[in-house]
């Protein structure tokens, strides 16, 4: 059966735990993970840009889908053997919302963090 593929920000320290916890909860090995700055990924999935990955969080499904942002830990509460049995919470739009929001904040302060300044997003790096 083909891997699903997450892209994560591989200097990322939040990205990085993040991509631990998943491990530990992929106890069926489902998932393969691929660094946003591993030039492999835009030749596999040329719908993918780099700038597009450093942004948000991707996921592609084993057939092909392309998930972004809130929808990836959607989806993975819903494949994953560990968390699966929680499906249910996040199956109603108030749930969906929460975890849009949950995921937003998450991924401002990780932006904010690879800016280099928590208060006013100055000295980005290129």
């Amino acid at each position: 059966m083909k891997k699903h593929t997450l892209i994560y920000d591989s200097e990322c320290s939040l990205c990085v735990r993040f991509k631990k916890a998943l491990e530990f909860a992929d106890t069926e090995n489902l998932i393969q993970y691929k660094s946003v700055y591993d030039a492999s990924v835009y030749v596999d999935f040329p719908e993918l840009t780099q700038e597009d990955c450093e942004v948000e969080i991707h996921f592609i499904t084993n057939e092909g889908k392309v998930l972004r942002g809130g929808d990836v830990i959607a989806y993975l509460v819903t494949i994953l053997p560990a968390v699966k049995k929680f499906s249910w919470l996040v199956e109603s739009n108030s749930a969906k919302k929460a975890m849009d929001a949950f995921y937003g904040q998450l991924n401002d302060m990780r932006l904010m963090k690879r800016r280099k300044c928590f208060t006013c997003g100055r000295g980005q790096r290129k």
